[in-house]
């Protein structure tokens, strides 16, 4: 039974007006929340109120501006979040992201976003088999269906 659903990967494209957007540079074309625009913004997150116990650092939010998700440290690697009015998790694999002091990801940043549908409520599981190779076929399969972004 596959786990990750549909796959898509940004980049930091040099030369972009927006400190905080990145585009599709490939996909599975699989999942409409992606698929409204090739781009996506991440930057800080001014989503979640005051009243959470614990902020996350950045937000998601579509190319229509829509707020996706909220995640926790990309910087580090690796993050998830779950696609706000779905049961779906994201998992979000980073390389080379850094956001800058004035608030600009690093041109040359790659985002790649796993879907789960309907996985949210197997986040633990979910991300301990993604952290221990356990998806590393799902995750392969899905990078080599990926078709480029015109």
């Amino acid at each position: 039974m596959k786990r990750l659903t549909d796959y898509y990967k940004y980049e930091r494209l040099q030369n972009q007006k927006s400190k905080t957007r990145l585009d599709c540079i490939s996909s599975t074309k699989s999942y409409a929340d992606f698929e409204e625009k090739p781009f996506i913004y991440i930057g800080a997150n001014d989503h979640i109120t005051a009243s959470r116990q614990r902020k996350s650092d950045l937000s998601v939010t579509s190319g229509k501006g829509k707020h996706i998700t909220s995640i926790f440290n990309l910087e580090s690697g690796f993050s998830y979040g779950d696609n706000q009015g779905t049961t779906d998790l994201l998992l979000f694999i980073s390389q080379n992201f850094n956001i800058e002091s004035d608030g600009r990801i690093k041109d040359g940043a790659i985002v790649e976003v796993f879907v789960c549908r309907g996985k949210k409520w197997e986040k633990s599981q979910i991300t301990n088999l993604f952290l221990d190779g356990e998806l590393d076929n799902e995750i392969s399969e899905l990078r080599t269906d990926a078709l480029p972004n015109q």
